[in-house]
């Protein structure tokens, strides 16, 4: 087996120019590197990632952290964020922080004590963002807001509650509501406050009532969703318009078709996120979708960026959002 020895040999270079090479860190000539690569392929050599990292003081890995993996958005973007990590060659930490202050304050200790080389942060506790601002070590933020030091990846959470409001508009809601975060949750910077504000606000300047139902963190919890959902209908049985993400408007779903009220001759349904979970509904869930897919992929590139050196000053990458058409609104 060739090793970085044989490589240098072969190339007529020294060892420390054939690691800048594997590195992509340092000068060198673009002559020298193409005739360095063509000894790598030449000799069939396989770095040794551990080796190499422990040489420039890495670790390869890149810790994912999120509420809860379970959760269908969280599931999909850690997904989609390590299969991108593993082609960039860095292998992936998944951490749930199940809401907890002291999991998010764990993962940060890790980060400054440098066993991972960075992190890409979901979590949505009020953890001090002082604690963010003074570590100055590669950390992306995904839906939150950390600080002008930390880039962040979003989805334009305005115009998303702005289509799901004239969506339910279009359909001909009279008496709607809205599924939003435990009332603590302002205290959260998080874009995806705004789209909440935004549906209430375009509701009322149309004259429609609007009511919000305050919930838990983000959970995965199935049979907390369906008592949610079932308690709605009691409470509410003459709402004809429903705006939440996916797992509560399933639970919804279920429990109106259980009422027997017709979807959506009754009652209009529409979702954000739109996670792969939407496709086995009947009658299909008009949605708001994020593309996660994407938010993930700018993560990973934003946090290697990060590793490798660059620097971003009130960094905001902002995805849209897009309107799938479903079977549980009348918009056409």
């Amino acid at each position: 087996m060739a090793t970085i020895q044989d490589v240098a040999k072969h190339a007529q270079v020294g060892v420390g120019t054939v690691s800048r090479v594997l590195s992509g860190k340092g000068y060198v000539k673009e002559e020298t590197r193409q005739r360095v690569q063509a000894s790598i392929e030449k000799l069939n050599y396989t770095p040794n990632e551990m080796a190499r990292n422990l040489f420039f003081h890495k670790s390869g890995i890149i810790a994912v952290i999120v509420p809860e993996v379970a959760h269908p958005f969280f599931a999909q973007f850690v997904n989609a964020a390590e299969m991108v990590l593993c082609e960039k060659g860095y292998q992936t930490m998944i951490c749930n922080t199940y809401y907890e202050q002291n999991y998010e304050q764990r993962y940060l200790e890790m980060l400054k004590q440098r066993r991972v080389d960075g992190i890409i942060f979901g979590a949505h506790t009020v953890l001090d963002i002082l604690q963010y601002k003074n570590i100055h070590l590669p950390i992306v933020a995904l839906d939150r807001d950390l600080g002008e030091n930390i880039p962040c990846v979003c989805v334009n959470h305005k115009m998303g509650g702005q289509m799901a409001a004239e969506e339910l508009l279009r359909s001909g809601c009279q008496n709607v509501v809205q599924f939003v975060g435990i009332k603590e949750e302002k205290e959260v910077s998080t874009p995806a406050n705004v789209r909440h504000e935004v549906f209430e606000e375009t509701m009322r300047k149309h004259g429609i009532l609007c009511r919000s139902i305050h919930m838990k963190w983000p959970t995965a919890d199935i049979s907390y969703y369906q008592n949610v959902a079932a308690r709605l209908l009691e409470d509410y049985p003459d709402i004809d318009g429903v705006f939440a993400t996916d797992l509560m408007a399933m639970a919804v779903l279920q429990s109106a078709l259980q009422h027997r009220k017709r979807v959506p001759e009754d009652l209009k349904l529409i979702t954000y996120d739109g996670t792969n979970n939407i496709a086995l509904t009947y009658p299909q869930i008009t949605a708001v979708v994020q593309p996660i897919e994407r938010l993930a992929k700018e993560a990973v590139h934003l946090i290697v960026d990060l590793i490798h050196g660059k620097s971003f000053q009130n960094k905001k990458i902002e995805l849209q959002a897009v309107l799938r058409p479903g079977d549980t609104t009348m918009g056409g």
